[in-house]
């Protein structure tokens, strides 16, 4: 950001401390405290100190290159800042108080961590500090708590409480100069914990703790330090004071009034402490290093805690107070102890009666007599204690005289031996023992034992000069005894040992073998040979070697006299390292050693001498990196040689044989310098003396390495020669800012504006970084401190920065002007290329009148901009030229020529103000959705104009699917649909997404409903109720469905299909790319590495689970910093899951889990690739060569063409991925070398360096007649990748590749065919032997070979064309053509027409006779031939040469559009004294060509009537001239320009040769040529699109084209019934019954099936299908099959689509036909009963296939009869049924009774429908159909008795009987039209049922009924 707004509070008594820290990449933001004082970058706030621990507020501004700095609302600190921290980026994150283990450049050398309290932390209006914890990947808290502690407000006498395991508090280094003295007082009930440590250099440490309630000191190293024990303990909960003191003598302990005291070994040093003194505890970092020296209380299950429990007061060091004001950190620790006051706070006092006393004599001093302390009554005088003495090693008894009782012992009643002794403690260095044989240790004994002698003391022989033990004196009688017989008290006794004189002892350390290099010698030292004898000094101590020893082996020397043969030494030599072994012959030899102390002699031992050849090797040559301009040390990690030289000093040296190009290697001297060597040793390396000095101080533009070369000398041998590298980063400068200075008055200046350098990759101060000048400005001087600078002077950026660097002007200029001047960048680093700096000078620009008002304009189209809207001008209208300096990002600048169009498709550079008062001047956007544009000009050289441009956007873009897949969901089930399955994209950027709406059509299987009201169906939602989780589908019905939605953003349409698949409930992996983690690193496992799906209704990702059952090997799975064997989905999301390598040397690792969604799981593993850090460095390129191959074929990319190695990485981890493909062939990749030349191969985007290694893979020429190709290649080890190899292609052509060039002859003349005009281009044809045939000769001409003139050639070789002037072209002589312009006018004379060579036939005195004569015989078309005056007609045809020669004929064009004419002449000689007549003979006929150039007068003319275009909605069609064409007489159609003036909005425009890229120009001869096409962009809605159409010259035409959109349709043109025969189970669907026809692209018509069958399935083959396609029912493969046997019809609910359009919701009924033969044509009287006869109805056949009796199931009876039944074939009683059998109808049973009125009718169709059903098949419905005539006795049956009626009969129906049988009389059916009439006017039949049936009408029929009943006439009634 370019602006910060900084806020915050703090408080703290800390002078120095980090308060916030914005981190960037290069910029940074730092406010922090120094000495007290507040400072940001370079801005510091002098007031008073800050660290006060009163709360101050800070505000920090930053906007551009202002900063100020306000504290408290009252100081205020302003100051500009450089350049480049314009703009912050702050790539790392905000740190406040402490920068944890940030590491960055600017933070070298930077302040410790704050310590205080910090608020109100705002950082851009960001609160920072808020909440208070951490987040992963957000936020990370340290060692900080909410609220602020009363620690800092503590003084300095507050004790310090430690109240948990891992407290402690930390101070600055202790400096311990001649002694250590550290004092405290503590308190505590702990018996363990870490009291003080304090690390130091080399090992060394100070350390105090409390073991067993006991506190113990140790100072030293880790193996070999000095530890001392207090004698009582300290966890009473009472107050201990401790003092410690250490020198390099001794270490002393005091606790209370107890002193102990213990002697360092000879030589010890003071330890150099380095780092914090911790008192308390450590923190994590030291914790390791204090667990590694064995404490007690930091080991075993304490080693993660183990710090002090209890209080502190009264800490110092040295006399130096410690608190809390100065501690560095704390944790866990207050100020105040709540338990001191319930403690007597009197030291003295509380030691005095509260704690036992133990007296002990100083170890430095012994007491003669020591006297236990005063009691309540005086008890000096009963016991007196003396020194015992005993020798060192001996033993001494204890008599009457050391140990003194004075008692009365009769007085009080008791004996000697009831006077009791009880040892408390030990001694040290010896035992107590009885005199009694055995002699036994006792630990009591009496007074009567020491006045006996009894009791000895046994010294263990040990140097120290003093011991001691501890008791406790007692009476052992029963009987009251005094009460100090009977107190506990102890006492010291004190034991002085005399040292005896002991015999040395000689080891040998590192064992008895000395070896050495053949020919060298080595150092003898105390580590090889050591003498123990502590009773003698080292100089007193000396070593002879026995024997003598063999000349030619070698010999011991001192080093202060070398050569010099020795055999005595003394241990301080050998201390000392002078004395040396000298090898000088045999390999195997020995040395016989013993020592004296002056009086005793030591063993002897025997030191066995091995020499062996040198042997050595590098072990490390890894070179060096460095900047350029700088120096770095060459150490021995860099380069070393290791030798098998053991502990033997050797001269190693490094020779150097090839000195570095780029630099020096030096060797810094004694005196401190640094000088250029040759060569150097493996100690200078040792010492850090040999460095490499970068010399090269200019601009490396190519990144080169150095190097130099060395052998290395050890002794007489040297090795071969060595590379060292030195890889330097050169540095480059870059001038961030590099403006030209503007300046108007005398003196301006210089800023970071003007000029602002930095070093690439590398920040230095800015004083550092120097401006050399190289040349002075002319018109003015460089100041520095307004002091004139000279040429070759230097300013810092820091000058500039500081504005110290001003440009000063000579004179004043009144016109606008430049000067300038050169410099270059210098640091110490290297020196920069020259550069110039230019200074504006402008004039006086106060007249200057401007016009700024910006434009408006419409998205994707034009404005113009006048001088209403841009314009500068002067009183005196001076002309302004504008220059374009910053072009529009979203539009262009075009100017406007006469014609109307636009003069460049590019953008205008320049203006003048009459394009702006001429309105020529436009901007055209460019269509984008942006809302503002902006250029900026310069008028002349001083003015700078912004013009504004604004955007009216338009809705022109229609929605973008960008979700596209099929939505999975559990069958019969529900699952949201959201964002993730369905999503829509608006272009249109002021549009918002979520309000595209969406409108669907029927779901075949399943529903859209509102998520929490599962009854409310959405038929329309918005896209943001996707977001929101508003949408359920809930699925019913078949698996597979899709169904239509419609998106639309208001204004524009488009549709889709939805896609819903429903299985079983499921969940798998969407994607398991592995791991990639550096070694001993972790990395976060996210969802793009990691993620399952399910197609269960799962709303929350936490619901998702992983559980890990098979645990990485070499590493652990952490979620949110926790060791876990499960996570989540979120967790993978929120980036909470890492894997943390344990730092092996495994590089592979595998964990493997279970998914687990809901009751469904899937098991699966991820596998772990592990890499080093040398796998971040780039693979190198070894070979990158060009391939050679021949047309056709293939060639194999070896190794040796391309190579690509990794230092860490095998050939088959380099991974090579083709980038760009060639053009004119492939790369392909064999699986196996056995498959190299079969077909087992495959087109390759990617392989490895192994299968290049195999020669698996080639590149396969395809595209003949081309010379070559080229392809590029990405190159990854899997970890960094290398782009943008190009590898080239040589093409050796199957064919010669022949370049002919056009040559020019002059008129009957000739030329050389040279190489230049045949050439053949390819290389690999060079010195072939080719030849060329002519195919065709030239017309006007041949070719002839020079040396055989006049022969024409058919053939000549490629060595003729070589030789020049071999081969040549020669012209035939033509004179008679010339040009004129349209309408224009010709001179024709001897130049263009001259006969004159007829006369070179005649003799040459004959010729002056004769002259040429021209006649013309077919005049010119297109205009007229002029002589003189006259024109040339058939009538006057004739003219001279003469005439020709002097005046000349004259063509005159005609003005027509023609571009050719010609006249044809004949010629003859004419003799001058006869009449001019042409001759029947001897004439010469020619043509006289005349071309015409066109002048472009006419506009261009549009001849097509209608401009109209049909198209396929989503397809292209070609716009040809029957749609668009425009003719000019002047132009042809290539120079006939449309331009599209407004794109359509339903597609776009493109060329036929790159269908993909729209076009804004055309010519008519593209339209011609149907190259131009209207790619329809799918959209239903008809477009125009507006153009314009030039000759270059007019007025362009404007004109509108319309797009008519033919909607892509799909239609059903057979949909007929599927008849199934009854008795069959299948049956073929072909297209007769099912087909359809689409006018789309895609023919592939699809029928998918909706709803499931409910009676059968639908089979091709043998398989079950839901889907197939039209060309399944052409073929005839799709069948029914029907599997249910009670159904007679099965409906088939399908759609079909294809992929550009569906039709849903269709339906095929396939039925059971019934296996029956029905009678056609059928008619049957009125009036009368019918019997069924088989042939009538006829289903024998199904009787026979089933073996059963079909039965006939009556379900829509006749409409105007009845079906009856009589029970006997002779039965005159029928019955109404409702079914029969074919038996029925064979015994002839079954009959039809027909009775209806059929008055003025002639013919009545009636019919009646059945269910035809037979055993084991499915029943059939079929139909009966028959005609009902008027009654004829004809048609009534033969001999067929009239039915006898079962209803009751009337004595009028009785009487009317016949005995003729076939008599038919009528039946009535009298129904009353009203309850409660007369019975009288109805007729008895069917009495029973009328008032049922008026019961049952309609009623909607009833209203059409009579509700009275009318009046009949005589003998009328009512039926």
């Amino acid at each position: 950001s370019s602006q910060i707004s900084l806020q915050l509070r703090f408080r703290t008594n800390k002078p120095h401390g980090l308060l916030f820290l914005a981190a960037g990449k290069k910029g940074y933001c730092l406010m922090e405290l120094r000495s007290g004082y507040l400072e940001v970058w370079s801005i510091t706030v002098q007031r008073s100190q800050l660290n006060d621990l009163a709360w101050h507020l800070v505000e920090l501004h930053h906007e551009h290159d202002n900063v100020t700095l306000v504290v408290d609302k009252q100081d205020t600190n302003s100051a500009k800042m450089p350049g480049i921290f314009y703009e912050l980026n702050i790539d790392y994150g905000f740190y406040i108080g402490g920068t944890s283990k940030l590491d960055v450049p600017y933070l070298i050398g930077a302040l410790p961590s704050f310590r205080g309290c910090i608020d109100d932390v705002s950082f851009n209006q960001l609160d920072v500090l808020m909440p208070l914890r951490p987040s992963p990947g957000f936020k990370n808290v340290y060692e900080v708590s909410v609220g602020c502690s009363d620690e800092f407000f503590a003084d300095e006498d507050e004790p310090i409480s430690f109240f948990s395991s891992r407290s402690y508090v930390s101070f600055p280094s202790w400096n311990v100069d001649d002694e250590g003295i550290l004092e405290y007082t503590l308190q505590t009930s702990a018996t363990r914990g870490l009291l003080l440590y304090h690390a130091g250099q080399a090992g060394d440490f100070i350390a105090m703790e409390i073991e067993n309630g006991l506190i113990k000191a140790h100072v030293g190293k880790f193996r070999s330090r000095t530890q001392l024990s207090s004698h009582k303990s300290v966890n009473d909960s009472h107050w201990h004071y401790i003092k410690l003191k250490f020198t390099a003598e001794y270490l002393q302990l005091t606790l209370d009034e107890e002193t102990v005291k213990k002697s360092l070994p000879p030589y010890s040093k003071l330890p150099l402490l380095e780092g914090s003194l911790f008192v308390g505890g450590v923190d994590d970092s030291t914790r390791s290093e204090v667990i590694k020296l064995e404490l007690v209380s930091v080991s075993g299950k304490y080693a993660r805690g183990g710090s002090f429990k209890g209080c502190i007061r009264d800490l110092k060091t040295n006399s130096e107070k410690k608190s809390l004001k100065n501690v560095l950190v704390t944790k866990d620790i207050s100020a105040g102890c709540e338990t001191e006051s319930t403690f007597n706070t009197n030291l003295s006092l509380e030691m005095t009666v509260k704690s036992p006393t133990v007296k002990a004599a100083p170890a430095f001093a012994i007491s003669s007599e020591i006297s236990v302390f005063p009691g309540k009554e005086d008890k000096s005088h009963l016991l007196v204690l003396s020194n015992l003495i005993v020798l060192e090693g001996g033993q001494a008894s204890l008599e009457s005289k050391h140990i003194e009782v004075n008692l009365d012992f009769q007085k009080l009643g008791i004996h000697q031996s009831q006077i009791l002794f009880e040892i408390k403690k030990t001694p040290s260095h010896g035992n107590l023992k009885l005199d009694v044989e055995p002699a036994r240790e006792v630990n009591t004994f009496t007074l009567q034992d020491i006045q006996q002698g009894k009791i000895l003391y046994v010294h263990d022989g040990s140097e120290d000069t003093y011991d001691y033990f501890n008791f406790s004196i007692s009476s052992s009688r029963e009987k009251i005894m005094p009460p100090y017989l009977q107190e506990s008290e102890q006492h010291v006794f004190s034991i002085t040992v005399t040292p005896v004189n002991d015999a040395p002892e000689i080891i040998l350390p590192k064992g008895n073998l000395l070896l050495l290099l053949e020919n060298s010698k080595k150092r003898l030292t105390s580590d090889l040979i050591k003498i123990l004898d502590k009773d003698t000094d080292p100089v007193g101590l000396s070593l002879s070697v026995l024997g003598n020893l063999n000349a030619d082996v070698g010999y011991l020397e001192d080093s202060k006299h070398p050569g010099k043969a020795i055999t005595t030494f003394s241990d301080e030599d050998l201390r000392e390292g002078t004395v040396f072994f000298v090898h000088t012959g045999v390999k195997n030899s020995r040395i016989v050693l013993r020592a004296s102390d002056g009086e005793k002699v030591s063993n002897t031992v025997v030191l066995r001498v091995m020499a062996v050849p040198l042997d050595y090797r590098v072990v490390n040559n890894l070179g060096i990196k460095l900047l350029q301009g700088v120096t770095a040390v060459i150490t021995p990690r860099h380069l070393a040689v290791e030798t098998n030289a053991n502990l033997q000093e050797l001269e190693i040296r490094y020779e150097i044989t090839e000195p570095p190009q780029f630099g020096e290697v030096q060797r810094q001297h004694s005196r401190g310098e640094w000088k250029q060597v040759s060569s150097f040793s493996q100690r200078s390396l040792e010492r850090s003396r040999v460095r490499y000095c970068s010399t090269f101080k200019e601009i490396q533009l190519r990144n080169v390495t150095d190097q130099f070369k060395f052998k290395v000398n050890i002794g007489n041998r040297t090795s071969e020669e060595h590379v060292f590298p030195i890889k330097v980063k050169w540095l480059r400068y870059s001038l961030l800012k590099h403006a030209p200075l503007e300046i108007e008055k005398s003196k301006k200046y210089l800023s970071s504006d003007n000029l602002f350098a930095v070093i690439l990759d590398l920040e230095i101060p800015e004083d550092e970084l120097n401006f050399k000048l190289l040349s002075l400005p002319k018109n003015g001087q460089i100041l520095l401190n307004d002091q004139p600078l000279e040429k070759g002077s230097v300013f810092s950026q820091k000058d500039i920065t500081d504005q110290k660097v001003a440009y000063e002007l000579n004179c004043r200029y009144h016109e606008d002007n430049i000067d300038s001047f050169q410099f270059l960048i210098s640091t110490k680093y290297l020196e920069s290329n020259v550069y110039s700096f230019e200074v504006y000078i402008k004039s006086d620009l106060r007249n200057i009148i401007l016009t700024n008002n910006g434009l408006r304009v419409t998205e994707g189209e034009g404005e113009l901009i006048t001088s209403a809207e841009l314009f500068v001008q002067t009183p005196d209208n001076k002309t302004f030229q504008y220059k374009v300096i910053q072009f529009p990002k979203h539009g262009k600048l075009k100017l406007i020529n006469f014609s109307g169009s636009f003069e460049s498709n590019d953008n205008l550079t320049t203006f003048a103000n009459k394009d702006l008062t001429n309105k020529r001047l436009m901007y055209v956007h460019d269509d984008s959705e942006t809302v503002f544009d902006e250029f900026l000009v310069r008028a002349l050289s001083s003015i700078e104009i912004r013009f504004n441009i604004s955007v009216q956007l338009k809705n022109d873009e229609k929605p973008v699917r960008v979700i596209d897949k099929i939505f999975n969901i559990v069958r019969n089930g529900q699952r949201l649909l959201t964002l993730a399955d369905l999503c829509y994209h608006d272009p249109d950027s002021d549009f918002d997404d979520g309000q595209l709406l969406y409108t669907r059509r029927g779901i075949s299987n399943g529903d859209l409903v509102l998520t929490n009201d599962t009854s409310h169906r959405l038929f329309q939602f918005r896209q943001v109720d996707l977001e929101q989780k508003q949408v359920l589908f809930i699925h019913r019905g078949a698996d597979f469905g899709r169904f239509v939605l419609f998106v639309t953003d208001g204004k524009h349409y488009t549709s889709l299909l939805l896609e819903v698949s429903a299985t079983d409930p499921y969940v798998r992996l969407s994607n398991n790319t592995g791991l990639l983690v550096q070694k001993g690193k972790e990395e976060t496992v996210t969802t793009a590495n990691l993620s399952a799906i399910t197609n269960q209704d799962i709303r929350n990702d936490h619901e998702l689970t992983y559980e890990i059952f098979s645990f990485p090997k070499y590493g652990r799975i952490y979620v949110n910093n926790l060791l876990m064997d499960t996570f989540s989905q979120l967790d993978l999301i929120k980036g909470y899951v890492t894997y943390r390598h344990d730092d092996s040397s495994n590089f592979i690792d595998t964990f493997n889990f279970t998914v687990r969604a809901r009751d469904v799981h899937l098991d699966a593993g991820v596998h772990v690739r592990i890499y080093l850090e040398s796998h971040q460095w780039p693979p190198t390129i070894v070979n990158k060569n060009n391939l050679l191959v021949e047309e056709g074929k293939p060639v194999k990319i070896s190794k040796g063409k391309l190579q690509v190695v990794h230092e860490n990485s095998s050939p088959s981890e380099i991974v090579f991925t083709v980038r760009q493909f060639p053009v004119h062939g492939y790369i392909r990749k064999f699986s196996s070398e056995e498959s190299y030349f079969s077909a087992d191969q495959r087109l390759a985007l990617s392989f490895t360096q192994q299968d290049v290694d195999e020669g698996k893979v080639q590149y396969v020429q395809t595209v003949p007649d081309q010379l070559d190709d080229c392809f590029s290649l990405d190159v990854t080890n899997g970890v960094r990748t290398v782009g943008g190899i190009e590898i080239s292609v040589d093409i050796i052509p199957r064919t010669i590749p022949l370049e002919v060039q056009n040559f020019t002859v002059i008129e009957g003349g000739s030329k050389a065919l040279v190489e230049d005009y045949l050439k053949i281009s390819s290389r690999h044809f060079v010195g072939l032997s080719c030849e060329f045939i002519l195919t065709e000769q030239p017309e006007h001409g041949y070719v002839e070979n020079s040396c055989v003139p006049g022969v024409k050639l058919t053939t000549f070789t490629r060595k003729q064309v070589m030789c020049l002037d071999l081969l040549c072209c020669c012209h035939d002589e033509i004179l008679s053509c010339a040009t004129v312009q349209e309408g224009g006018r010709m001179l024709i004379n001897r130049t263009n027409l001259d006969a004159s060579n007829l006369l070179v036939k005649l003799p040459k005195v004959q010729r002056s006779t004769y002259e040429v004569w021209y006649q013309v015989v077919s005049l010119p078309q297109h205009g007229v031939v002029v002589v003189g005056e006259r024109n040339i007609t058939k009538e006057n045809p004739n003219f001279s040469q003469y005439i020709l020669n002097k005046f000349g004929i004259v063509y005159i064009h005609d003005n027509s559009e023609s571009l050719k004419d010609n006249f044809t002449f004949t010629v003859w000689l004419n003799l001058k004294s006869k009449s001019v007549t042409k001759p029947h003979g001897e004439v010469l006929e020619e043509t006289f060509n005349i071309t015409v150039v066109p002048v472009n007068d006419q506009a261009p003319e549009l001849k097509t009537k209608r401009l109209h275009l049909k198209v396929l909605q989503g397809g292209v069609s070609v716009l040809g001239s029957e749609n668009l064409k425009v003719e000019d007489l002047d132009n042809a159609p290539v120079e006939l320009k449309y331009t599209i003036v407004n794109n359509p909005n339903n597609g776009y425009l493109a060329m036929k040769s790159n269908l993909s890229v729209s076009i804004n120009d055309f010519t008519q001869a593209d339209v011609d040529s149907d190259k131009v096409w209207f790619v329809q962009d799918g959209s239903s809605s008809s477009g125009v699109f507006y153009f314009s159409v030039t000759d270059g010259k007019h007025r362009p035409l404007y004109k509108l084209f319309s797009l008519e959109v033919i909607p892509v349709t799909l239609v059903l043109v057979n949909l007929t019934n599927v008849v199934l025969p009854q008795g069959q189970t299948s049956v073929t669907i072909t297209n007769v019954q099912l087909s359809a026809v689409t006018n789309g692209k895609s023919t592939n018509i699809m029928y998918e099936i909706t709803q499931p069958l409910k009676y059968g399935h639908l089979m091709i083959g043998n398989e079950e299908v839901t889907k197939f396609e039209q060309a399944d029912l052409h073929s005839g493969k799709l069948c029914y099959h029907l599997t249910n046997f009670t159904a007679s019809k099965e409906v088939l609910e399908f759609m079909l689509f294809t992929t550009e359009c569906n039709l849903t919701g269709q339906v095929l009924n396939i039925t059971v036909k019934p296996l029956v033969q029905v009678v056609s044509d059928m008619q049957i009287s009125n009036q009368a009963v019918y019997k069924f006869r088989s042939s009538d109805l006829d289903a024998s056949e199904l009787a026979n296939l089933t073996n059963s009796n079909p039965r006939f199931e009556v379900i829509v009876p006749p409409s105007h009869g009845r079906i009856v039944k009589k029970r006997f074939v002779n039965d005159v009683v029928f019955e109404d049924i409702q079914t029969f059998t074919q038996s029925d109808i064979d015994s002839g049973v079954v009959l039809l009774d027909i009775d209806t009125n059929m008055t003025g009718i002639d013919l009545l169709n009636d019919s009646f429908t059945y269910i035809l059903r037979a055993d084991a098949v499915q029943p059939a419905v079929g139909c009966f159909q028959y005609s009902i005539v008027p009654h004829s006795p004809r048609l009534v049956q033969e001999p067929t008795a009239a039915p006898q009626r079962t209803e009751p009969t009337t004595p009028r129906d009785q009487a009317g009987q016949s005995s003729n049988p076939c008599l038919t009389l009528p039946r009535v059916t009298v129904t009353p039209l009203l309850e409660g009439v007369e019975r009288n006017t109805a007729s008895p039949i069917m009495a029973v049922r009328r008032e049922q049936l008026w019961l049952n009408l309609d009623p909607e029929m009833i209203q059409y009924c009579r509700k009275t009943n009318p009046t009949l006439k005589r003998n009328q009634y009512w039926v």
